[in-house]
């Protein structure tokens, strides 16, 4: 392997970032703590003494105390986390980065596939193919393994591969048989056929092994045209066995398919280390080896650190470089593990330089660099096409959600029981008014509290799923949130139709057949508005957590000032009563009902009220400011601005971040 083979490679990178007041000011308090403590002590004992045991201790080095900065830290604030670091990735290679937590590598590998946050410095060069990234390239490029395999359960291993064939092969380049050839191919090379019709699974459903999971969440990456992967901790929370096969069947896709291959790795096996060509180790940062994994014997116990006998090597040169205790002794096998790799790599050849090439290592001219950068420049398939896979994707979740399903049918059957019979077969006495206005008012809040929850409890998944797709310039934010568009809306208003059609004969509303017409639309016209509501909350809340919290009190502020509980409002809020969806439902639904309707004054008691028609109704509880059309129109209205406010906060929030710099 020639240095014209390299294809990423990093040179001298420092990574610095502040380090919070609060933290420095603890540190700076505990450092003053300590030093009182050490100037009682000394005031209480023998000072020539104490003087004579601390210069005959540890070799001549004073007793370790913890100092207001750390090793790592800086003097100006900053900390530390990737000092110096270069390396590189061949064509066909697979290199590992190994150290032990705090080490660096999960920094090292966000700096170089520029998924690092904009807190902190960054110096040094990370090159792809002899050039800095293109950030208009770069991500469709990559292909990028998370640690957490998020992926949709209700799919199959096949199902997951292919939808991202067709949504990141280029169109121009594949027509729908290739690609599938290519889902086939890549099920082939990780062997994956014997569950490629298997349902990833979840934490309800009982799913693939964790090991063909984490080969289907590579699959995923490798069936697009990357010529880099990189992976972060692809064996943690796998045995053994999963993890040596994910191992092994990563190295032979990368000389398969003459990838460059880069990953971390957590603890391996010294089996498993040896199938890597090339390994890195990190420690505070900064590299005490990189080569092949078989050369540390000699390296290590030519520096005095021979592995124990029944060690795993692999821990055993990890360990070397951990401090836990932050002891001087532990600071000084580090600074000399450090030191003795720098002083090799100081006397050894300087890095050629890298030239271009193609998957096979020929010489690339600048015609094919520049057709395969424009081709990446754009999206890989049409606004269209996207819309139309990621709505069959919707569609596939929707109907194998077994158990929401069934919950939703169970709500329905329960709610209609309860509110079925609790309101059965009204009459038209002084009783009954109340109890219409009652059921009336019920509808449009069981309208938005039941469409709130089943739209949220599943976007938090999608919405990471997007994010991730996104990162790979996989399709548009708008095609994503359309899909969702297309699939919640109609899918929440037919569940509801029949619960709407089945309670309004039960409960003996205007009988009229177009006043029943217009009342399940009023109904279906307040679910359209809550599953917007819902899609907008879930998009601009970053966890599931915080949108179960902020779903509740936007439905509470719509109930009180709904136009029941407060029919006029006092003035600093009358504002809140004209934004709430449930003001126009109700106000439309009560004109529905009660226009023309004659009551009876019977049972109205001495001194008690009495409606006599539907009109009086209507005023007495403020409920004909607007017509039945326009209170539609306002509807329409809030609908079509939460949903595009639920796109824009879509597209700021999960919006992937790069940084190249």
């Amino acid at each position: 392997m020639t240095s014209n083979d390299v294809s990423l490679s990093w040179h001298d990178l420092t990574f610095d970032i502040p380090i919070p007041r609060k933290t420095l000011k603890a540190q700076a308090q505990k450092a003053q703590e300590e030093e009182r403590q050490r100037s009682a002590n000394a005031a209480s004992t023998d000072v020539e003494k104490s003087v004579k045991k601390s210069e005959s201790s540890a070799d001549g080095v004073p007793p370790a105390v913890t100092p207001a900065l750390t090793a790592t830290n800086l003097a100006d604030g900053h900390r530390r986390l990737l000092d110096n670091v270069s390396g590189s990735v061949r064509r066909g290679e697979m290199v590992a980065i190994l150290g032990a937590s705090g080490a660096g590598k999960t920094t090292l590998l966000n700096v170089l596939s520029a998924r690092l946050s904009k807190l902190g410095k960054l110096d040094g060069q990370v090159l792809f193919n002899g050039k800095s990234r293109d950030p208009a390239t770069w991500k469709r490029t990559v292909g990028f393994v998370e640690q957490d395999d998020l992926m949709f359960g209700t799919l199959t291993v096949h199902e997951q591969i292919s939808y991202s064939a067709r949504m990141r092969l280029p169109d121009s380049m594949y027509d729908r048989q290739t690609k599938m050839d290519r889902v086939e191919d890549i099920i082939r090379m990780l062997r994956l056929e014997k569950c490629r019709d298997s349902r990833i699974g979840d934490a309800r459903t009982r799913g693939i092994s964790g090991g063909e999971r984490k080969r289907t969440s590579i699959g995923v990456e490798l069936v697009s045209d990357v010529s880099l992967l990189l992976l972060d901790e692809p064996t943690s929370g796998l045995d053994a066995f999963a993890a040596h096969s994910v191992v092994e069947n990563l190295r032979n896709t990368t000389k398969e398919k003459n990838l460059s291959c880069l990953m971390t790795i957590h603890q391996p096996s010294w089996a498993l280390l040896c199938l890597y060509d090339r390994i890195q180790l990190l420690a505070q940062g900064r590299v005490y080896y990189e080569g092949p994994p078989r050369e540390t014997l000699a390296w290590f116990d030519g520096l005095g650190y021979q592995v124990p006998e029944g060690t795993n090597p692999a821990d055993h040169y990890i360990t070397l470089a951990e401090n836990p205790g932050n002891t001087a002794e532990g600071a000084k096998r580090i600074d000399h593990l450090i030191s003795a790799w720098h002083e090799r790599a100081r006397s050894g050849a300087s890095t050629p330089a890298v030239a271009l090439t193609d998957a096979s290592g020929t010489k690339r001219s600048s015609a094919d660099l520049a057709r395969d950068g424009e081709m990446y420049r754009h999206w890989p398939a049409s606004w269209l096409s996207e819309l139309a896979v990621l709505t069959e994707r919707n569609w596939l979740q929707l109907i194998r959600d077994v158990p929401t399903i069934i919950a939703v049918v169970g709500q329905t059957v329960i709610l209609l029981i309860i509110i079925g019979f609790a309101f059965f077969r009204l009459g038209y006495d002084q009783g009954d008014v109340l109890a219409r206005i009652g059921v009336l008012f019920f509808l449009p809040i069981n309208s938005t509290f039941s469409v709130f929850l089943p739209v949220l409890a599943p976007l938090a998944l999608q919405r990471a799923v997007m994010k991730r797709e996104r990162s790979a310039g996989t399709y548009r934010t708008s095609s994503f949130y359309m899909s969702k568009m297309l699939i919640e809306v109609p899918s929440n208003a037919v569940q509801r139709i029949p619960f709407f059609a089945v309670l309004y004969w039960m409960c003996g509303l205007n009988p009229s057949a177009a006043s029943f017409f217009i009342f399940v639309a009023l109904n279906l016209m307040q679910v359209i508005v809550a599953t917007c509501l819902g899609l907008f909350i879930g998009s601009v809340s970053p966890t599931i957590e915080l949108a179960n919290i902020i779903a509740p009190l936007i439905s509470v502020i719509f109930l009180l000032f709904g136009g029941n509980l407060l029919p006029s409002p006092p003035p600093w809020f009358v504002w809140l009563r004209w934004i709430s969806p449930i003001t126009y439902t109700y106000m439309a639904l009560a004109q529905n009902e009660f226009a023309g309707a004659q009551f009876s004054c019977g049972n109205a008691g001495a001194g008690g009220q009495c409606y006599s028609t539907g009109e009086q109704v209507l005023q007495q509880y403020n409920l004909q400011t607007f017509t039945i059309g326009e209170c539609v129109g306002f509807l329409c209205a809030i609908a079509a601005f939460v949903a595009v406010l639920g796109y824009v906060g879509l597209r700021v929030t999960a919006h992937p971040k790069f940084r190249y710099h």
